[in-house]
């Protein structure tokens, strides 16, 4: 990839989650990335586009960097699903979820964005649904409609970490994500 094209992408990314939407200016983004409105529009032709740009890629990557190597697991579903939940490493609970963000801001607003912001989201839902359908095609959980837990499983996560980002502090996260467990130990054959 084109080395000013990452550095728009990396800096309206940052912006966009730290400030909003809204609140991000192309004249700051082109600022930090020290780069001319004509090499921005030569890559985006509007901030919507760079704003679609960064769902596609900075925050799609996110997630399958995060979620898809689930995908690899042969077994023990549900304590690697929950390993993989519970990691949150370096994790930003003051911000909170960059997906999430972005959705509340910008889906109800624009179709376009919407649409590129589903795709990411059933994404996410599409890794967890994969996985427990070879739970259960390996006996280790009890057959069930894993379409609705996938949609389960990461309402809980973006709901817990809404919790702590309301109360800037990640206990709420941790106890949240124990009930999930509970709930997803219950499945277990």
């Amino acid at each position: 990839m084109n080395i000013t094209k990452e550095k728009l992408l990396n800096i309206a990314f940052d912006e966009i989650y730290y400030n909003g939407y809204h609140a991000t200016s192309i004249d700051k983004i082109l600022k930090k990335a020290n780069a001319s409105k004509s090499s921005m529009y030569y890559f985006f032709k509007s901030k919507k586009e760079l704003a679609k740009a960064v769902i596609e890629e900075k925050i799609s990557y996110y997630i399958e960097e995060k979620y898809a190597p689930l995908l690899a697991v042969k077994e023990n579903y549900i304590e690697e699903i929950l390993k993989v939940i519970k990691d949150r490493k370096g994790f930003d609970f003051n911000c909170g979820c960059k997906l999430n963000n972005f959705i509340q801001e910008l889906s109800y607003q624009d179709e376009d964005l919407k649409v590129s912001l589903e795709k990411v989201y059933f994404r996410f839902e599409n890794i967890f649904e994969q996985v427990l359908n070879k739970a259960i095609e390996d006996k280790e959980i009890k057959s069930t409609d894993t379409k609705s837990l996938s949609i389960f499983i990461v309402s809980s996560i973006e709901g817990a970490i809404l919790s702590a980002k309301k109360s800037q502090d990640e206990k709420f996260y941790n106890t949240s994500i124990l009930h999930l467990e509970n709930y997803l130990n219950s499945y277990k054959i």
